[in-house]
């Protein structure tokens, strides 16, 4: 036993450990990918009721987003686990630049079908860039879920920023909206340019040739992986042992939940709000605060994880929702309206932080593959569940509507994930029994 002279200084406190470089150059990428979206989240849905040759077709062009990252997740994940984040990063932003000429030519011409071909684009995109957490998580194994929300947080200015410049650039061309989609382009290029300088660590972490075996594991994630392991399969479990843990389905779970109420309101809510009679302005004002809502808890989310548990934070995600679906249940006025859209931006970072970072605990790096694509799959089949129910539910009508679903989904979530941490904490006290 060691012993300290009562002369000896005390010893310093340990300062917190500090993201190393590629999640810092994640955080700036984030934010670029969050620009392009932020035009897409503001206007999209405007657009698409200005180019459709009907009002149920509005909705489309945003649901595509979804739907177009969803079928490309599986190509991602081939790619990343044949190259390494870095060289599918290096690719992702080159769909946004397409995007942007694509909807820019699509809005002056006024052709609806080509508009769609743009959006699409945007979800491929939106696809590359998903893997931003997880390449962040798996650069700071020790801190996953503070990588996590560190790069969550890169988007607040562009939150901030991105909704004003939408809208400001609106008429800055001669037909109107062509400026705005001229940006998503222009934040593409950006990216390019950035990704091109991430560090080379990235080249190596997400391949599964062998070369990620270096990859460097905590001892709580050795320890967990060997507990879970199948002794047949070298330690890498299988993908029914994987889907049987419950912090994976739980994760799933909150990030899909969070998908599915963020983008159904998120789509309904700028047309809905001029139907509850609401001026533009003040419609573009909710999206800017429901933007901030998404990215500005990054900064504290990290320590509660740490303090309370990625469930509880994912928990108190469901609970923020609740109270979004309800204020857009119960009233159309305006500071309803506002809290309906800046809850679901709160809700939607706490539920899918959470659900992340339980998502990334869950799995080695030589399971990655088993996991993480179908993960991304199930959360943008949510999102996609989410616009197409905003397609239907886009008016003044709809709109309660649409916030009791959401209500009622969160708190399905939300016991689920109750439950689930019930029967861990009995899994647990078990084993304790046991082992005395």
């Amino acid at each position: 036993m060691t012993t300290t002279s009562p002369l000896s200084p005390p010893s310093a406190p340990t300062a917190p450990p500090q993201p190393g470089p590629a999640v810092r150059r994640l955080v700036t990428a984030q934010g670029l990918a969050v620009l392009g979206t932020t035009v897409d989240l503001t206007l999209t849905g405007v657009v698409g009721a200005h180019l459709a040759p009907s009002r149920v077709l509005a909705t489309v062009p945003f649901s595509l987003i979804p739907l177009a990252a969803a079928a490309s997740t599986f190509a991602w994940s081939r790619l990343v686990g044949r190259a390494g984040y870095r060289r599918a990063f290096g690719v992702a932003p080159a769909f946004a630049v397409v995007a942007g000429l694509v909807c820019a030519l699509a809005v002056q011409l006024d052709q609806f079908w080509l508009f769609c071909v743009g959006t699409a684009f945007v979800g491929v995109y939106q696809a590359g860039t998903g893997y931003y957490r997880f390449a962040a998580a798996e650069s700071w194994p020790d801190a996953r879920a503070r990588a996590v929300s560190t790069v969550l947080a890169g988007g607040l200015v562009a939150a901030l920023v991105g909704p004003f410049l939408a809208t400001a650039l609106t008429h800055a061309t001669p037909t109107p909206y062509v400026a705005s989609y001229l940006l998503v382009a222009a934040a593409g290029l950006a990216a390019l340019a950035w990704n091109a300088f991430l560090p080379r660590s990235l080249a190596v972490l997400g391949r599964t040739d062998g070369v990620a075996a270096a990859t460097v594991v905590s001892a709580a994630d050795q320890a967990h992986q060997a507990d879970q392991s199948d002794p047949a399969d070298d330690g890498v479990r299988s993908r029914a042992v994987l889907w049987r843990q419950p912090v994976l389905l739980g994760g799933v779970a909150a990030a899909a939940l969070a998908a599915f109420a963020m983008m159904s309101m998120m789509t309904a809510g700028p047309l809905a709000g001029t139907d509850l009679g609401h001026s533009e302005g003040q419609a573009a004002l909710a999206v800017q605060l429901h933007m901030v809502g998404m990215y500005a808890p990054g900064f504290v989310v990290a320590r509660w994880i740490g303090r309370f548990g990625e469930r509880r934070v994912a928990l108190l995600g469901t609970a923020v929702i609740v109270v979004a679906g309800a204020a857009a249940l119960v009233s159309p006025s305006l500071p309803a309206f506002v809290v309906a859209m800046a809850a679901v931006g709160v809700g939607w970072n706490l539920a899918f932080s959470g659900g992340s970072a339980m998502v990334a605990a869950s799995y080695g790096p030589a399971e990655r593959g088993r996991v993480q694509p179908v993960s991304e799959v199930l959360t943008t089949a949510a999102q996609v569940a989410g616009a197409l129910s905003a397609g239907a539910l886009a008016t003044a009508s709809g709109w309660p509507a649409l916030g009791g679903g959401v209500a009622v989904a969160s708190l399905a979530v939300g016991v689920a994930l109750a439950w689930s941490g019930r029967g861990q904490r009995r899994s647990r006290d078990i084993r304790r029994s046991a082992s005395t």
